[in-house]
Order: structure tokens, then C-alpha cells, then sequence
């Protein structure tokens, strides 16, 4: 039997690693965006500031998820926490494919 203490030790540092993979679409969202010269219109590159905010929600996100299992871990395993982080990270999988999708999705397809 998978005991609580081992899933929570792995979404914590998937947590943390898929918060680093979002750090490289937000690298490459920002270079993009300061690519362009400083008298575009706001409406160019809003896009670009849309999807750095997304970004950085997300990498937000991440590091919470990570938080919520290390206080899971120190407190002694509440129910309570597990249950958030478990929950944090199934959201988290799904902001990190959208988020990755719609980086794509500019920086090629714009």
C-alpha cells in the first residue's frame, strides 16, 4: 500500500519541478515580448503581458502546492492539508498544460 507520507514527498517536488517548467515558458514569453521596440501599440503586446501574468500565477501556484506538502510534512500529516495538496496539484497539472499550450501557441503561432 502507497502510505500517505510518499505521495505527498512526490507531489512536493513535482510541485516544485513542474514550477521550474513554467519558469522557461515565462522566460520565453518575456524575451519575446521585449523583443519588440518600446513604441509598439499596448495592443501588440498585450497579449504578451496576458500570458506573463498567467505565467506567473501559475509558477504562484506551484510554490503554494509546495508549501501546502512541506506544512503537510512538519505538522505531523493532517487530513486536512492532504487533502489541499492533493487538490492543489491536480490543479496545478492542469494550469501547467494551459499555461505551456498558450506560451506555445504565441510565441509560434502569432
Amino acid at each position: 500500500m502507497i502510505e500517505p507520507k510518499d505521495i505527498v514527498i512526490a507531489i512536493l517536488g513535482s510541485s516544485a519541478a513542474l514550477g521550474g517548467f513554467v519558469l522557461v515558458f515565462l522566460g520565453v514569453v518575456i524575451a519575446s515580448y521585449q523583443s519588440y521596440p518600446g513604441g509598439v501599440p499596448a495592443g501588440v503586446v498585450r497579449p504578451y503581458r496576458i500570458s506573463g501574468t498567467a505565467l506567473l500565477a501559475t509558477f504562484a501556484l506551484s510554490l503554494v502546492t509546495v508549501a501546502v506538502s512541506l506544512l503537510w510534512l512538519i505538522n505531523g500529516g493532517p487530513a486536512p492539508l492532504y487533502d489541499w495538496a492533493i487538490a492543489l496539484f491536480a490543479i496545478l497539472l492542469i494550469a501547467v498544460f494551459a499555461a505551456a499550450v498558450w506560451a506555445t501557441r504565441m510565441v509560434l503561432w502569432q
